[in-house]
């Protein structure tokens, strides 16, 4: 009862040795096969968790350099900002008229010379922001600071229906007398 079923066949005479150990041969084979297909499906599935890997951290170290790339462009806009508004800020006048606006909902004012106070109120002039303080600006200026941070200007009494009014007003250069009544 010992014997295999192989070498039972072999005692018989049924079959040859050689047919024997071929029919081991193909087995053998078969099972190491099987054995490499495991490791490489193993391996394969490593690799592909490794490249998963791979891809997951290439996407964070996108979004890293790309979050770094726009705080490095907000701060050039915040420096060009501040340049602008320091090499164009117009002179204030400590003597001169109180001029009163909204900022952040509390009741700011400067004092600026009566000759500001009508650029102001007419819109050729802004205020603008710089850190604790206020600054007077040309409205071309504030232009080229609204494109950039439009937060810093505080004030800018433009109307973009009579910008383009007065530009094609043909009686722009008369003087409006200040006694007519209607």
């Amino acid at each position: 009862m010992g014997n295999s079923f192989r070498e039972q066949l072999l005692k018989l005479g049924l079959v040859e040795k050689k047919q024997v150990d071929q029919v081991k041969k193909k087995q053998y084979l078969t099972k190491k096969q099987q054995q490499r297909s495991r490791a490489q499906e193993i391996v394969d599935e490593n690799k592909a968790l490794a490249l998963q890997a791979q891809a997951e951290k290439k996407e964070r170290e996108r979004l890293r350099n790309q979050q770094r790339e726009e705080e490095l462009r907000r701060k050039q806009e915040a420096e060009q900002v501040r340049q602008l508004i320091a090499s164009h800020c117009l002179a204030q006048d400590r003597q001169g008229t109180a001029f009163r606006f909204a900022d952040g909902g509390k009741v700011q004012r400067i004092f600026v010379a009566a000759a500001m106070v009508d650029g102001l109120s007419r819109g050729l002039l802004a205020i603008s922001r710089s850190g604790p303080a206020y600054e007077v600006i040309p409205a071309g200026i504030a232009e080229k600071i609204i494109r950039l941070d439009p937060a810093v200007i505080v004030l800018w009494n433009r109307d973009p229906k009579n910008a383009a009014a007065t530009a094609d007003d043909a009686y722009a250069g008369y003087e409006i007398p200040d006694d007519l009544v209607w």
